[in-house]
């Protein structure tokens, strides 16, 4: 695998690499020096090369995992392309909805494995949550989103700068987008009914961003809000006739009924939620690049998940509350 973006994400992938028979880091690449460096100290091992064409073009680069800005999401995969390199993308595809449509129709078309990242496309939660849903005495009858930072970015991302600026970050783009394509996976296409989406200052990413959206005939509802005192919450509650499921913190899932009204954990499932998903990750992307089934996102998929995440941030005002 070639990684080109070293930040915190890239950053994650060369330790989850690490642990993964299946695959080495081949090359990875900033555009930072400082952050090269870093890396490079804090990972002798790792092969750092000083360009995206060293990168892409290392003979030994079967992948390239783009996890640099959306900004530069479309050269670095159209470079990837011309290198016939199969590519895994961070998602969005790009801040531009044409652009997106064009380069998920040049990535169709190169017939090259693709696959954007998706952190429930590989999580043994969503598969129990699924399993679930499906139960006949279930009855789904809505499905609630609710999302709390206390403070945006997070702490762990205070040096991407980009996430504070609505062209490209923001918490809708960078977390709603996640559970967006979960209940895409589960129950097919959304259609957003309202939106109202909040930014403190023209350019700033949003502060509150509420919306209804439609899962067929499931009413959806997303909360988000950025302020006010920690934990920090990141949630998707399934409602059905008498129980309901809870999927929080990305890896926990728990089931709730007239036995068990507070919850209780659903068994089975990794000790260590996070290790396991990208483990799952990387062995979901061995399969792609062996023309195996698998369950990761395509180029369709994400921009289908970005249509309507830009959709609903085009509801945007500006309000100092």
């Amino acid at each position: 695998m070639a990684v080109i973006g070293l930040g915190v994400v890239g950053r994650r992938m060369i330790e989850q690499v690490a642990l993964h028979r299946g695959w080495r880091i081949a090359s990875a690449y900033d555009a930072d020096p400082a952050v090269r460096a870093a890396i490079q100290k804090d990972h002798p091992s790792c092969p750092v090369v000083d360009s995206v064409a060293a990168a892409i073009h290392h003979p030994s680069a079967h992948l390239v995992y783009v996890a640099v800005p959306p900004l530069f999401h479309q050269e670095l995969v159209v470079q990837a392309i011309a290198a016939g390199r199969a590519v895994l993308c961070e998602k969005p595809l790009g801040i531009d909805v044409a652009q997106s449509q064009q380069l998920a129709q040049a990535m169709n078309d190169s017939g090259l494995p693709q696959a954007v990242n998706f952190v429930f496309s590989s999580s043994a939660a969503v598969d129990r949550l699924a399993q679930g849903l499906q139960a006949p005495d279930f009855g789904l009858r809505s499905i609630e989103i609710r999302l709390h930072f206390k403070e945006w970015p997070r702490d762990w991302q205070r040096g991407a700068a980009w996430l504070t600026q609505a062209d490209q970050g923001g918490f809708v783009r960078e977390v709603l987008s996640h559970f967006i394509y979960l209940l895409m996976r589960l129950r097919g296409p959304l259609r957003l009914c309202s939106a109202q989406v909040v930014s403190p200052t023209p350019g700033a990413a949003e502060v509150s961003a509420q919306a209804l959206l439609d899962s067929a005939g499931i009413p959806v509802s997303v909360s988000g809000v950025v302020g006010g005192s920690g934990p920090d919450v990141v949630e998707a509650r399934f409602v059905g006739a008498s129980q309901a499921y809870v999927l929080s913190d990305w890896y926990h899932l728990t089931h709730h009924d007239a036995q068990h009204p507070q919850g209780q954990k659903v068994q089975g499932l990794p000790e260590v939620p996070r290790v396991a998903t990208y483990q799952r990750q990387l062995d979901q992307l061995l399969s792609l690049l062996k023309a195996q089934p698998h369950s990761l996102a395509s180029f369709d998929t994400a921009l289908a998940v970005q249509v309507l995440v830009e959709a609903l941030l085009a509801q945007r005002r500006i309000s100092d509350f």
